[in-house]
């Protein structure tokens, strides 16, 4: 007779974090989808991947996944990375739900460095990781000062700094990471994108975080 295996429970809470943990950063995320482009700090958890690694957008797909979900990780524009991989594991291995490498199978996508060739549809959210968030730190180091140019709209050094390039080499030498301005507000980092894929991101039908 054949031994039937059972599965056991796992041994973390769904998706790692604690549910007053994912509360939290939901409520950040509702402020940050209704004031586009404003950044919403929220207190970093501890995970079992190194800063730096995607640990804040780990964190917010985390708190947004469900049991119905699908996931797909991207990192370098690739499925396979070892980043993507670990990150999908770590899912997979906490929430139990099913991961996909096909774009239009995935509820969230959680990307890095590129965004995905597919246009993304309605119902789609794409969590993108960034290792600095705020776009005007080139021009500004003291956190309270950049602060304060964004209340007031003061974003003359940065279109400065653009113009600047153009004037020494004739035009913009930024690859990635180009700021965006979000509906006539708010400038944004929307990670280390290059700047070909940032008009994927205008007027999109998909939510991007």
């Amino acid at each position: 007779m054949e031994k039937q295996s059972i599965k056991q429970p796992s041994k973390y809470n769904f998706a790692f974090l604690d549910e007053g943990s994912k509360r939290e950063i939901r409520r950040k995320t509702l402020k940050a989808v209704a004031i586009p482009g404003y950044q919403v700090p929220f207190a970093s958890r501890e995970l079992p991947i190194g800063r730096g690694w995607g640990t804040g957008g780990l964190q917010l797909t985390l708190s947004l996944i469900g049991r119905g979900d699908t996931v797909k990780v991207i990192d370098q524009g690739n499925d396979d990375s070892v980043n993507a991989v670990s990150i999908r594991k770590l899912i997979e291995d906490t929430s139990d739900i099913a991961t996909t490498e096909d774009t239009e199978e995935a509820t969230l996508i959680q990307s890095r460095h590129r965004g995905p060739e597919e246009k993304l549809k309605n119902g789609q959210v794409l969590v993108l990781q960034v290792p600095q968030p705020e776009p005007l730190r080139k021009v500004e180091r003291k956190e309270q000062l950049t602060r304060r140019l964004h209340a007031e709209m003061d974003y003359s050094a940065i279109w400065l700094t653009l113009y600047e390039s153009v004037v020494k080499w004739g035009s913009i030498t930024l690859g990635a990471d180009y700021p965006v301005l979000v509906h006539d507000r708010y400038i944004m980092a929307p990670s280390p994108i290059p700047r070909w894929d940032n008009p994927k991101l205008h007027q999109a039908e998909h939510l991007t975080l």
